[in-house]
């Protein structure tokens, strides 16, 4: 018979809601911190009527100002059919409006409304607040930390996802 491992987890690492020892797999323990955030947002905004997926859409919008379906397709790295529903639901929902490209017949360009503008601005708010609760008990220099390996994971994903 195998022998159990008696070692004690720290409360900081342990989450009773994962297998035991999942928490040291990356993929796993980013996708249940990002599912987490997702949904205090989504409880901080649903009163507003805005979905999670409208999130990074209207994040890049207030970025860019106005972009076509493909950039904000590869801007958010998610298919092109989901970033087509996403869009027609904002739309429908008047966080957006999409004109004709000047210069290609079949694209269009996104562009936020007033309400997407305003949204904006709430989703923000409530961003700043899911990271407050997150980040609490984590120091400034943990903080950007963070921040820098989460960004050199990407970079390292991105680099072998462009071969």
């Amino acid at each position: 018979m195998a022998k159990r491992s008696s070692t004690k987890k720290s409360p900081a690492t342990s989450d009773p809601t994962l297998p035991e020892g999942s928490e040291r797999i990356l993929g796993l323990a980013v996708n249940t911190l990002g599912r987490r955030i997702v949904w205090s947002l989504a409880q901080r905004t649903a009163q507003h009527g805005v979905l999670p997926g409208a999130y990074p859409v209207i994040a890049w919008l207030m970025h860019l100002n106005e972009a076509t379906q493909t950039e904000l397709s590869k801007l958010i790295s998610i298919e092109q059919p989901t970033m087509a529903v996403t869009l027609r639901r904002m739309e429908r929902d008047g966080i957006i409006q999409r004109t004709p490209a000047p210069d290609h017949g079949r694209k269009s360009v996104v562009k936020l409304t007033a309400r997407g503008r305003k949204l904006s601005a709430v989703i923000s708010a409530a961003a700043h607040d899911v990271q407050s609760v997150a980040a609490k008990g984590l120091s400034a220099a943990e903080l950007d930390e963070f921040y820098r390996l989460a960004g050199l994971m990407t970079e390292n994903l991105n680099t072998k996802r462009r071969r």
